[in-house]
């Protein structure tokens, strides 16, 4: 199936008939059709919908560019930060603050010499977590209290729910 639809803009016709290609495409190889790994940059791999949402969250959001071997996969090994923040840059060149905080928070090491994670990455990681488990604001606020705590002291973890939907925010 062809993919270059991915790279159209979310409001054309080609982008709308590939999203609807997809879906179909999906749905016919998934084994729960009610339980699939949505691949939109808004939940980057850590929800899992049905076609009616998938057909939502990608018009939406739009679909990690970078998603092209369609195989439903569980992990998602790579971060793509930058990616996420350039598709969003068209998306937020209306509000260059919230865009500068969304690149600086993806340039920003976790902790002085940490290569590993990002602000952003962390964040990102973390909150799948709760939203694919269900964690609640109160639980996620104590274990990212306890986080902070934990990495050197002059690392950038949000240590509240708040702070990390803020983060989040900008990119639903």
């Amino acid at each position: 199936m062809d993919n270059t639809w991915m790279s159209s803009n979310r409001l054309s016709r080609e982008y709308e008939n590939g999203v609807s290609e997809f879906v179909k495409f999906v749905v016919a190889h998934a084994e729960d059709p009610n339980r699939m790994i949505c691949p939109c940059l808004g939940c980057c791999y850590g929800k899992r919908v049905d076609a009616v949402q998938l057909t939502s969250h990608l018009m939406r959001h739009g679909i990690d560019r970078s998603y092209t071997c369609w195989n439903l996969h569980d992990t998602y090994d790579c971060d793509r930060v930058e990616e996420i923040a350039e598709a969003l840059e068209g998306d937020l060149k209306d509000c260059p603050e919230m865009f500068e905080r969304l690149v600086s928070d993806a340039e920003k090491p976790l902790y002085d010499g940490c290569t590993k994670f990002t602000r952003l990455s962390a964040v990102l990681k973390l909150y799948n977590l709760k939203a694919g488990n269900g964690w609640s604001d109160k639980s996620f606020t104590e274990l990212l209290a306890l986080l902070k705590d934990m990495l050197p002291e002059d690392n950038v973890l949000p240590n509240r729910t708040y702070e990390t939907k803020r983060c989040c925010a900008l990119l639903a």
